[in-house]
């Protein structure tokens, strides 16, 4: 995991943990340490005193980071989580009510009976992806049947533990609407640009809610 970064501490202090997979962790981005969509999210929309700790790990299914990231999470006491775990999931033919009871248990643990508020996105539009098609062929069309299960069952997760729903689906389809799709995907024809994980980060910064961001920021949405 990327370490956090160190400040005073506070009672009211933000410590924010991301959990995920590699486009948490920055794969795509020219310079992930620094450009990352959790980063960026952290330096441009939380306060400057935040603490920020990325514990996803490139390659993690839901059952992956339940066993291995979760426990890491709790460990800092986060009060503000975010959450985006699907797309490997839906690549290793994960069932969608697997999917959801494994989601379902992140996210109630994260909450931390109320302690921390929680941000899941869901799964991004991912059947024109040019490595999406070429690596996995004719299971594509049978992965991609399940998009809208998964996105369904991420829907209910947030709605019925108290999370905030990030609908990443809707902000591809609309950026492939306005053809600034191609864009915002990297070299790899998969991860995110630089400027697909700013996007990401403005979608998170939207959600979340005010009291945890900093005020004399402005955060620039696209």
């Amino acid at each position: 995991c990327t370490g956090g970064d160190h400040a005073t501490p506070a009672a009211d202090r933000v410590v924010y943990v991301a959990v995920g997979a590699s486009e948490s962790v920055g794969v795509g981005a020219e310079h992930p340490a620094t450009e990352a969509w959790p980063r960026v999210l952290a330096r441009t929309a939380l306060p400057g005193n935040a603490a920020f700790h990325d514990v996803a790990v490139s390659g993690a299914t839901a059952a992956d980071a339940l066993r291995t990231q979760l426990p890491a999470a709790l460990r800092l006491n986060p009060t503000l989580a975010t959450v985006w775990l699907n797309v490997n999931d839906l690549i290793a033919l994960v069932p969608a009510p697997t999917y959801e009871q494994t989601l379902k248990r992140i996210v109630h643990a994260l909450r931390r009976g109320g302690a921390a508020q929680v941000l899941v996105a869901n799964t991004p539009p991912v059947e024109d992806l040019p490595a999406f098609k070429k690596r996995f062929g004719f299971l594509t069309q049978i992965a991609l049947a399940r998009v809208d299960e998964y996105n369904a069952a991420i829907a209910r997760v947030a709605s019925s533990e108290g999370a905030i729903l990030v609908d990443l689906h809707a902000a591809g389809v609309k950026a492939r609407t306005n053809g600034t799709e191609a864009s915002l995907i990297s070299g790899d024809g998969f991860h995110p640009s630089t400027a697909g994980h700013a996007a990401i980060a403005a979608a998170f910064a939207e959600r979340v809610p005010s009291r945890f961001l900093d005020k004399r920021r402005s955060v620039q949405h696209s």
